[in-house]
């Protein structure tokens, strides 16, 4: 309960003073996409500070209701080597590994499209962070792997969350051998949704942004709802759920029927948003 109150603190807190006190994330808004910048140079490490930016930024966007996709991004050769290596030790380590759960419940919670576009490598909970979002876009460059074994410890998020990405199989090869995959390995095992040349992953990048600019909020949110609410469900269950977003959620919506027309009437269709 406490926790949840320092969170509505912090949301309220960013909400009135945006990015000019954020140090560690970049956060730009247009077009209804939601674009945040790891910028921790030379690594993006995700330190304390950083972790706790990037949950309040994604925190505050469950209350946008009008914001189409958030992407995640990365300034600097590495899109995140992960977690500082002292955060591991003593009672610096609860704190971390907290941290990093409030981002994952921030993503599960925002209720809308993600996507990360990674360039460079993507190590530990820097793997973790981009395979995370619902659309990886990834340059033939990036490098992704769990290396934590090496040091002596594991990522908790990793070794529960990766098996559900990778499958049992690829998530102990990964977290136990800790070696690295290439992009086009990453995509294979299912870590990734598409690799680009690296000299096309901007232009790539911006062309699945646009898609996104044109598209009309609330459909594109119901249809994530009706993915992400039944992924863990077994198949009935999951249709269920699927329908009752379909028919009780989308259906009430003015934008159903405008997407519906336009298909009909052959011509772009005029999103209201609502």
């Amino acid at each position: 309960m406490v926790e949840d109150l320092e969170s509505r603190q912090d949301i309220d807190e960013y909400a009135s003073t945006e990015s000019s006190t954020l140090e560690h994330v970049q956060v730009d808004r247009s077009g209804g996409v939601v674009r945040i910048t790891l910028n921790h140079p030379p690594a993006n490490l995700l330190s304390s500070d950083l972790m706790r930016e990037l949950a309040t930024s994604l925190e505050s966007l469950e209350f946008e209701p009008e914001t189409r996709l958030v992407a995640l991004l990365a300034s600097g050769k590495y899109f995140s080597a992960g977690f500082e290596i002292n955060d591991h030790l003593g009672d610096r380590a609860y704190p971390m590994l907290q941290g990093f759960r409030r981002i994952f419940a921030a993503l599960a919670k925002v209720d809308k499209p993600t996507l990360s576009v990674v360039q460079g490598p993507a190590l530990g909970a820097g793997c973790l962070l981009a395979a995370g979002c619902d659309i990886v876009l990834a340059a033939e460059s990036a490098k992704f792997a769990h290396p934590e074994i090496r040091g002596g410890v594991f990522n908790a998020m990793a070794a529960a969350l990766l098996p559900r990405l990778v499958g049992r199989k690829r998530a102990f090869e990964m977290i136990l051998l800790g070696g690295t995959l290439s992009a086009a390995e990453a995509q294979a095992a299912g870590l990734v949704t598409r690799v680009v040349p690296d000299d096309r992953l901007e232009a790539e990048a911006a062309a699945l942004v646009h898609r996104f600019e044109e598209s009309s909020a609330p459909i594109v949110q119901l249809a994530r709802r009706a993915i992400a609410g039944g992924l863990d469900l077994p198949l009935e269950e999951a249709v269920e759920h699927a329908e009752d977003v379909y028919l009780n959620q989308l259906m009430a919506t003015e934008d159903v029927e405008e997407g519906l027309r336009a298909v009909v009437e052959k011509r772009k269709p005029d999103w209201k948003g609502r």
